[in-house]
């Protein structure tokens, strides 16, 4: 999932306004961010970072920081981990990932028709704004429009990605056929 993790962020936004919109898209990119991490240090071991007790280690890790740092009340850290918690399930209906140690990779794999990923992912984004721009100030509105403009165009590039393979062999490293 590309756009679709940061319309997560922005529908927990829209639950808990004090932490950072950036913070939250952040959060709901974690998984990825450490896969990548992994990635810059030659570890390119997907359970480290996608499996289920890998995204649940992380979400704590996270929630934990986030409380220790902002000393915020408790459910704004809850908020920073449920959005990491969010990816595994989002990944679930997008791609293949794995389940524990040892386990099985699993999911939908819906990268595979990216006209239906894209749908999918577009129509979250729309849904995911409408409840955000509730928390946005009115004077405001109008820069807001941005974000599911830009995610739905961003979604549209992967989508075309996943069509023309050529183009996506620059991007191998980011796993984006899983």
């Amino acid at each position: 999932m590309v756009a679709g993790h940061a319309a997560l962020g922005l529908l927990i936004k829209a639950r808990r306004p004090r932490p950072a919109t950036a913070l939250l898209i952040a959060a709901a990119f974690g998984p990825d961010l450490l896969e990548w991490a992994f990635a810059a240090f030659g570890q390119h071991n997907r359970e480290l970072s996608h499996s289920i007790l890998a995204v649940a280690l992380g979400a704590m890790l996270a929630a934990i920081a986030y409380a220790i740092v902002t000393q915020s009340a408790a459910g704004d850290a809850i908020a920073v981990a449920i959005a990491w918690l969010s990816h595994w399930p989002a990944d679930f209906l997008t791609g293949i990932k794995p389940t524990w140690p040892g386990g099985p990779d699993v999911g939908l794999n819906l990268y595979s028709s990216p006209g239906y990923d894209f749908t999918m992912e577009s129509a979250l984004v729309i849904v995911a704004w409408l409840a955000y721009r509730r928390t946005v100030n009115p004077r405001e509105m109008g820069r807001s429009l941005w974000l599911p403009v830009g995610l739905i165009a961003m979604q549209g590039g992967f989508a075309l990605l996943l069509w023309g393979a050529p183009l996506a062999a620059p991007f191998d490293f980011l796993h984006l056929s899983r």
